[in-house]
């Protein structure tokens, strides 16, 4: 088995804290919770940390539409 560095499986973690959320993703606070009600298992509880389930933040950012941004004339 090799362990030579493969790109493919960087390590990102499965939740993280809503700042880092918001810097993972580019997206709000206040979109974040906009987007809760949809998606369930976007926001976890552990105690009292409020987390955000990394995987489920991907799959909302999939279905995204791509942007149409055009050239100056």
């Amino acid at each position: 088995m090799s362990l030579e560095h493969n790109p493919a499986r960087s390590f990102r973690p499965r939740t993280g804290r809503i700042p880092a959320a918001i810097a993972y993703s580019g997206l709000s606070r206040s979109t974040l919770y906009e987007l809760a009600p949809q998606n369930p298992g976007l926001f976890l509880k552990a105690g009292a940390a409020t987390l955000i389930n990394f995987d489920v933040l991907d799959r909302i950012i999939d279905t995204f539409p791509t942007a149409d941004i055009k050239a100056r004339a």
